[in-house]
């Protein structure tokens, strides 16, 4: 049965565009998106007997009024005095429209009728946030130069989403399209080479390259984008007046903001328990603890590895196929999102140090640490400091391969002042500290104990603030 594959487009711009959806989003009742309205008038023309079109296989008159007057942008708006022709190659609104549904694969011809296709079915059928992020990651895949008579330029379609999000991180308030390309640039520096070598500009009337780019952006992007699907409000669309953009609530929706943290799947003793309960329930072939570490030492990199990259590797390095692999696949992934997000709460730079959320991070940080603990088994002491040798032997395999730090060398405080600041050579020292002490006496103790458990709690502490301690210090 077809699917619009909602999550896995959501996971796609994670990973792709780089932007997260905001899960309650997806809850969302009500949009005022005009290009969404203008594909359910469309496919609503269509029915279930096909809409015929014309010899010259446009939109009839009266669909393409329809689609124009029905929700217009202010850019688009600007032109009705000047209309009196409904043609579809005349009005970009109803050819944006129609390309997005052929894009999308929600509409076919055939001899000379349009008809809606099977996927137009299920996407009828879907609720309306759920259209308009189908909608939205298909438009990304459209030559939005197709909209106009300037040349084409890849790195416009390219930067959409990153506009879109420094957009939406930015206070509500009208800005010039130009005042935003002027944060993209700052941000992306290297995009200033891309314009001089790509554009090309106009012999007739000539231009700075950056002004082209500027108005590239603004047409295509602003006019033709964002407008459209009511992220972005218009003021001062007339000829005489100064074009400017201001983000809508319902961007403010959509988007998570860059560095926010989904504390709903951070873990925690509740939420590590949750994910033993279910390998038990599912039946899987996964050492949690273990898994943990593995996973955890990769934060230490910067930037991180997306978590659908990590899902696969587990899956791949088992080598198990079928539904099992499925299943396991999906556990890692949910695993790998909750452990990023727990590192990203922990090392965000304006809470380093716990600020006015001290004491609740403090209180979060020690149900994480009780959490882990309670994954170790504790029948006998020998069992527990067997289990916590995987800390340390994927934080040693972490420096060595990855930063390259040798083990071997006579100083290796030396070694490590090559690759990490002060702080995180501390840190680093702790955790071969502590998993050391636990390592020569944790196995003289006889049961597992109150001091016992003050040992591998304090390991664990270490080991965890030591990944931490690396990622902060990539980061700067």
């Amino acid at each position: 049965m077809k699917t619009l594959e909602i999550e896995k487009i959501i996971d796609e711009m994670n990973d792709v565009a780089s932007i997260k959806i905001n899960p309650s989003f997806l809850n969302r009742e009500e949009l005022n998106s005009p290009i969404s309205k203008q594909v359910d008038l469309l496919l609503d023309s269509i029915g279930e007997k096909g809409l015929k079109l014309t010899a010259k296989g446009n939109l009839p008159t009266k669909v393409v009024k329809e689609l124009v007057l029905c929700c217009p942008t202010a850019s688009d708006a600007k032109y009705f005095k000047f209309t009196k022709r409904f043609i579809e190659d005349e009005q970009i609104p109803a050819v944006r429209v129609r390309v997005l549904c052929e894009v999308a694969k929600l509409i076919k011809v055939s001899k000379g009728k349009m008809q809606y296709t099977k996927l137009a079915q299920v996407y009828m059928k879907a609720s309306d946030a759920e259209k308009f992020i189908y909608l939205l990651w298909q438009f990304a895949g459209v030559n939005l130069a197709y909209f106009d008579r300037m040349q084409e330029l890849p790195m416009v379609n390219a930067i959409a989403f990153i506009m879109l999000q420094i957009i939406r991180d930015r206070p509500k308030m009208f800005r010039e399209p130009k005042v935003y390309n002027a944060f993209f640039v700052e941000e992306f520096s290297t995009i200033v080479d891309k314009i001089v070598k790509e554009i090309k500009v106009d012999s007739y009337f000539p231009k700075d390259p950056f002004d082209e780019f500027e108005s590239m952006v603004e047409l295509r992007l602003f006019k033709n984008f964002f407008a459209p699907f009511g992220l972005v409000e218009e003021r001062g669309v007339d000829y005489k007046e100064v074009y400017e953009c201001s983000k809508t609530e319902l961007l403010d929706a959509l988007l998570m903001p860059v560095g926010m943290v989904d504390e709903t799947i951070m873990l925690n003793k509740k939420s590590l328990h949750t994910f033993q309960q279910r390998i038990k329930k599912e039946n899987l072939d996964i050492e949690l603890f273990n898994d943990f570490c593995y996973i955890y030492v990769r934060g230490a990199r910067y930037p991180l590895v997306p978590a659908s990259v990590i899902a696969d590797d587990m899956v791949v390095a088992k080598r198990h196929i079928g539904s099992l692999a499925e299943k396991e696949k999906a556990f890692y992934l949910d695993f790998a999102n909750a452990i990023e997000q727990t590192l990203k709460y922990f090392t965000r730079l304006e809470v380093k140090g716990g600020g006015s959320r001290g004491d609740e991070m403090q209180h979060q940080f020690h149900s994480f640490i009780d959490g882990l603990y309670a994954l170790l088994p504790k029948e006998k002491p020998f069992k527990t400091v067997e289990a916590m040798r995987s800390a340390m032997f994927y934080f040693m395999d972490m420096l060595t391969n990855v930063y390259g730090v040798s083990l071997l060398s006579s100083d290796i405080y030396a070694e490590c002042k090559k690759h990490f600041g002060d702080e995180a050579i501390e840190d680093i020292g702790a955790v071969v500290f502590t998993l050391g002490e636990l390592e020569t006496k944790g196995v003289k103790f006889k049961r597992v104990n109150r001091k016992f458990e003050t040992m591998v709690k304090e390991a664990l502490m270490a080991f965890v603030l030591g990944v931490m301690s690396i990622h902060t210090d990539r980061i700067e």
